[in-house]
């Protein structure tokens, strides 16, 4: 039967003719197409006519069998026709006839590499406008997950450019985490930036099989796990910096999803006075980490900003003078002079179980990385109580609520009173692109709202978008904080009958500002706009 092709339609570019050659599949370079795929057997299949006419496709006693039709053959063979379907390992084939492979092309013209290459214009275009504009092209040095050096991301081939641009690109946007997930007919790239999904274009399949298959080759995956769950890491030396790089990738409808955690050390806070606390609260805090024992207790949701704020806070310590150990899930970042320890509850390494066998090694300021339970609660809160520093974190809408989430682990008031010293709650919120923000008159139920916050101005900003801020009208975030000092007559509430009320009146008789508030004070400065406060701070105490 003339005229036939054998085409891959899992995007990875295949189309051979069928002709009066045997074609042999298989694992080992001598087929006539040899897969990169450890489910395939070394000599797997072969495709050969059938002497009246057709053709047919043997199994060669592979391990796995070939799935024709989705039926699985061991050591048979099976006629040809147009529309059949074959399974080889990990790789999905079908029959097409010559006459329509033209449309078949069209129809997977974003698969193939050959057929348009506007993803690459589209990504350096990209890469160019961010600030500072014109700069972005620089050396990338891939290090593998057993810390070799190599040099898979310098070359010109599609999937080197793909996550060459990819990592630059994630680098200069200040993205946090990197998607790179399969569609029907390509792969859809998104960023997290600022704590928000931003899609930033699409790969042709064949593009994005090469750049998973590049990422997985360093993080020592198994390169044909189509369906198997897969975390790994890798890192990449830039020109002036190192960034790490936590690896997920986990099976979907049409194939695996990537997802890069991006560990980019060089952005985050490096200070107590980098992280923008007002002037009163950076005292505070600050004056805490001098002391011997105590409790500093910090909230919000996940991606809040609260490990960071932790982690500067103990650089206020000397770490030479004194043993500082952390507990955390996972340990993301490294921070000179600790010993840092991650969980792992499949080894029964839990937050309680840990911070038990720290107390026995001599510790003087201990970070327990999260608050989830009673045990891990009550132990960290007699550690304070007996001449140890302790950080932690909670998941709470504010700081009143954070002291009403212990009290609900059954964690005891009178250890709640005693042993804490400060409850910090924070949020970020975007800030407006200082090239593309717009002022706009101040409506008069925002000015009663702001009242002494907007110190008389009659203007706002708001968000437009262009292109150096990836057309979302933000770039960057400020962290907005509230802090809870504990003074005689909160412990005293919180010994007696605590209600929310009852806090709110001790409190506001001292140097309190809200979430709400802060967030107020950032919108009138013209920082970010109301109603991404609103967003992110509108559920805190106003």
């Amino acid at each position: 039967m003339p005229g036939l092709q054998l085409c891959s339609t899992d995007g990875r570019g295949y189309l051979i003719p069928l002709g009066e050659e045997k074609i042999s599949i298989g694992r080992h370079p001598d087929n006539t197409l040899p897969l990169n795929d450890e489910a395939a057997s070394r000599h797997h299949a072969a495709i050969e006519p059938d002497g009246e006419g057709g053709y047919r496709i043997t199994d060669l006693g592979s391990r796995n069998g070939t799935k024709v039709n989705s039926h699985k053959l061991v050591k048979a063979s099976w006629p040809l026709e147009p529309g059949t379907t074959i399974k080889i390992g990990g790789h999905c084939f079908a029959i097409e006839e010559e006459a329509s492979i033209e449309s078949v092309r069209r129809d997977v013209r974003s698969r193939t590499i050959d057929s348009d290459n506007s993803w690459l214009d589209e990504l350096n275009g990209m890469l160019m406008s961010l600030p500072p504009k014109g700069e972005g092209l620089e050396p990338v040095g891939l290090i593998d997950s057993t810390g070799r050096s190599s040099t898979a991301l310098s070359g010109d081939a599609a999937g080197p450019q793909a996550m060459r641009l990819t990592l630059l690109l994630a680098g200069k946007s200040r993205a946090t985490d990197v998607h790179l997930e399969p569609k029907l007919g390509s792969w859809h790239l998104r960023f997290r930036v600022d704590g928000q999904m931003v899609h930033i274009g699409d790969l042709p399949s064949k593009v994005g099989q090469l750049a998973l298959g590049l990422v997985k080759a360093a993080c020592q995956m198994q390169p044909a796990a189509q369906d198997a769950v897969q975390d790994g890491r890798f890192s990449v030396k830039f020109k002036s910096r190192r960034v790490d790089y936590r690896v997920s990738v986990t099976p979907s409808v049409h194939g695996p999803k990537l997802v890069l955690r991006v560990l980019d050390a060089s952005i985050a806070p490096r200070s107590l006075s980098e992280l923008g606390l007002p002037g009163y609260m950076h005292e505070r805090l600050r004056k805490v980490c001098t002391k011997e024992q105590g409790f500093v207790l910090v909230c919000g949701p996940t991606g809040s900003g609260k490990t960071t704020t932790l982690y500067n806070a103990m650089r206020e310590i000397d770490r030479e003078s004194t043993n500082v150990v952390t507990i955390e899930d996972p340990v993301e970042y490294q921070l000179e002079g600790t010993t840092q320890i991650p969980i792992d509850e499949h080894k029964g390494n839990t937050f309680n179980q840990l911070l038990r066998s720290v107390l026995r090694q001599d510790p003087d300021v201990i970070l327990v990385g999260e608050i989830r339970d009673e045990e891990t609660a009550r132990t960290a809160m007699q550690a304070a109580m007996t001449g140890h520093l302790v950080f932690s974190t909670v998941h709470s809408k504010d700081s009143i609520s954070a002291v009403f989430r212990l009290l609900d682990l059954k964690v005891e008031p009178f250890l709640v009173a005693s042993s804490l010293d400060l409850v910090i709650a924070q949020r970020l919120v975007r800030s407006l692109c200082e090239v593309c923000k717009r002022g706009v008159k101040v409506k008069p139920g925002e000015s009663t709202r702001l009242g002494k916050y907007l110190e008389g101005k009659g203007e706002l900003f708001v968000p437009v978008g262009c292109a150096a801020c990836l057309k979302t009208g933000y770039r960057g975030r400020r962290a907005v904080y509230e802090m809870l000092d504990f003074s005689d007559d909160l412990r005293d509430v919180i010994l007696q009958e605590p209600t929310i009320s009852a806090m709110k009146k001790v409190v506001e008789r001292g140097i309190f500002t809200s979430l709400l508030q802060a967030g107020w004070q950032l919108a009138a400065k013209g920082y970010t706009d109301l109603e991404e406060v609103d967003r992110v701070a509108g559920g805190g105490t106003g």
